[in-house]
């Protein structure tokens, strides 16, 4: 279930305590500061939960979020919070430290202790909470990555902003059960980014690989509908080589291209059984699905479920048609 925030729905007067209230729902107990004319207030904002972690996406007009020293509220737990600046520009301070977030950039933060962070303008940001005790990592080395500016072309932190980014714009199109998944290799690509940022390859290589079929299946499945979701694009857009993506599925017991076929034929058959796609052809919604003639469509179809397309769709349209004839 998605917590929304959309301020232009509001009264006027009753923004600044929605926008605030928002905020401590991500930031922890913090200090927003707003444009005082409340008709200038702004703020667009999703959460999302994947398990124990929070994935927004947010955007909105706050000048500055200050946490001062007062120990986090007993009801919320210690949390590491990842930020991703996609529009904008921000400053961040903690621990002693500073850093400029421009679009692309990726920050840490501990919201146990102090830290504050002024917006220049409007911004855009992806922001990705997680329980501190849950990430699993020592104090001592939280306490070295905190406000220190990480750029998207290191790899490793180019592939989990992408992760994060696409989580926080289609996660209204999965499922509950679908989201759970996304936990693990959420909590594994930070610690991989925490691991670059020490200057430990050894520890980033393990999570990378760790989620890179969790990974490649997200990506897939956004992506159902392109025609060229070949295994050269998803090796590319995951920094890895063919053989390496060929042999992590192997390891899974996917064939590639039987996995995509699987899942677009899936897509199929839920647009077949509804009535909201009744006046598409079948074979305008096979050639969505990245099928390129309807007969090939027909017979994969027939084979998976035992029936064709037009028998499937025809059965449907039954069913509905009794299910509102009168008794």
């Amino acid at each position: 279930m998605a917590d929304r925030l959309d301020a232009a729905m509001l009264a006027p007067g009753d923004r600044a305590d929605a926008i605030r209230e928002f905020s401590w729902s991500i930031n922890g107990r913090v200090e927003v500061d707003l444009p005082s004319n409340p008709h200038r207030q702004r703020a667009c904002a999703t959460t999302n939960a994947l398990g124990s972690v929070k994935v927004s996406e947010i955007g909105w007009n706050v000048a500055r979020l200050l946490c001062d020293s007062t120990p986090v509220d007993g009801d919320m737990v210690p949390h590491v919070l990842v930020h991703l600046q996609e529009t904008g520009v921000s400053q961040v301070r903690q621990g002693g430290r500073q850093a400029w977030r421009r679009a692309g950039d990726l920050t840490v933060l501990d919201n146990a202790k102090p830290y504050e962070v002024t917006f220049h303008g409007p911004t855009r940001s992806v922001l990705v909470r997680v329980p501190t005790h849950v990430l699993g990592l020592r104090p001592s080395l939280l306490d070295r990555i905190t406000a220190v500016p990480l750029s998207s072309e290191r790899p490793v932190v180019g592939a989990t902003a992408a992760f994060f980014t696409r989580l926080a714009r289609h996660q209204t199109a999965a499922g509950e059960a679908e989201t759970a998944l996304f936990m693990k290799p959420s909590l594994d690509l930070i610690r991989a980014v925490v691991a670059v940022v020490l200057d430990r390859g050894d520890l980033a290589r393990a999570p990378l690989n760790s989620t890179l079929l969790e990974r490649v299946q997200e990506y897939v499945r956004l992506h159902l509908a392109d025609p060229d979701l070949t295994a050269e694009r998803l090796a590319a857009e995951h920094d890895v080589s063919v053989r390496w993506l060929y042999l992590t599925l192997s390891r899974a017991g996917i064939t590639l291209g039987e996995w995509i076929r699987t899942q677009r034929l899936e897509e199929c058959r839920k647009q077949l059984a509804s009535p909201a796609h009744e006046f598409m052809t079948i074979e305008a919604i096979a050639h969505q699905w990245g099928f390129a003639g309807a007969a090939h469509f027909s017979r994969v179809f027939k084979t998976a479920y035992g029936v064709s397309p037009r028998e499937l769709r025809s059965r449907h349209a039954a069913g509905r048609a009794d299910s509102h004839r009168p008794d």
